[in-house]
């Protein structure tokens, strides 16, 4: 039973070509918001409404794209400034790499340090998703995180780097990036390539990202808010259940 909580993004190019010949994941550290907001999608959701600029069909008005987001693709592209970024490019980039969110719950603000067990649910869940993504390369996008990351990934490549909101510079942060991609062409070419499209979690998550709607936020009409809320419940508490059982049937098990 998979401990993912929330489905990562995987671009429909990640498996086949990548970002730059690489399999290419990028890891921040969580989600913010109020409980009630955890959905299995809410990952692709985001990238779609705050990466993408994408508007949800039943929304008002659209989310505004969130500059958290062209930090981390200016960076990773090697370049010093998002202006001459436009829509095809952004769609460009997306679609050739893969996100996740270490932390496998809602935080309620970026100032608050999150507790040690979401710390420890994360790295389970992490390692899980390198098993079935098998990145080539992974830049994480959180100094405090940095050390985690890496005692999770082993042998593969990690660039460390100031999260996008916290003492960020493009100029501390694409070098540190750079040599990490020249140090993973080394590590491409001494393994064994996998074939992560034909696991089928990994369908799974990749079905998740392509289906997932943009998040709508507040837009909605207060009823569909109250309904969207209470579904998301019901899919987490079920997920949530399958977890417990999972871990009771593990622990009869030894």
């Amino acid at each position: 039973m998979s401990s993912v909580r929330f489905a990562p993004w995987i671009g429909a190019r990640y498996a086949s070509e990548g970002f730059r010949g690489l399999r290419v994941l990028l890891v921040a550290e969580s989600h913010y918001g109020r409980k009630h907001g955890e959905r299995p999608t809410v990952t692709p959701e985001i990238i779609k409404a705050l990466a993408l600029s994408r508007k949800h069909p039943r929304a008002t008005k659209k989310l505004r794209r969130h500059s958290h987001f062209a930090k981390i693709m200016t960076a990773t592209s090697n370049r010093h400034s998002a202006a001459g970024f436009r829509g095809v490019h952004r769609v460009e980039f997306w679609e050739r790499v893969a996100y996740f969110n270490f932390l496998q719950e809602f935080i309620s603000d970026k100032r608050v340090e999150p507790p040690a067990e979401a710390w420890v649910r994360g790295a389970k869940a992490f390692a899980e998703v390198l098993q079935v993504l098998e990145p080539e390369l992974i830049v994480c996008f959180s100094s405090r995180m940095g050390s985690r990351v890496k005692l999770v990934a082993g042998n593969r490549p990690v660039a460390v780097v100031n999260h996008p909101s916290s003492h960020f510079a493009y100029e501390q942060a694409c070098p540190v990036i750079q040599a990490q991609f020249d140090r993973a062409v080394q590590f491409k070419a001494e393994r064994t390539a996998t074939a992560s499209a034909e696991k089928p979690i990994f369908r799974k998550w990749l079905e998740a990202t392509q289906g997932a709607l943009p998040a709508h936020g507040p837009h909605l009409s207060p009823e569909e808010l109250a309904a969207a809320h209470a579904e998301w419940s019901k899919l987490m508490a079920a997920l949530d259940a399958d977890a417990q059982v999972a871990l009771a049937n593990d622990a009869v098990a030894i």
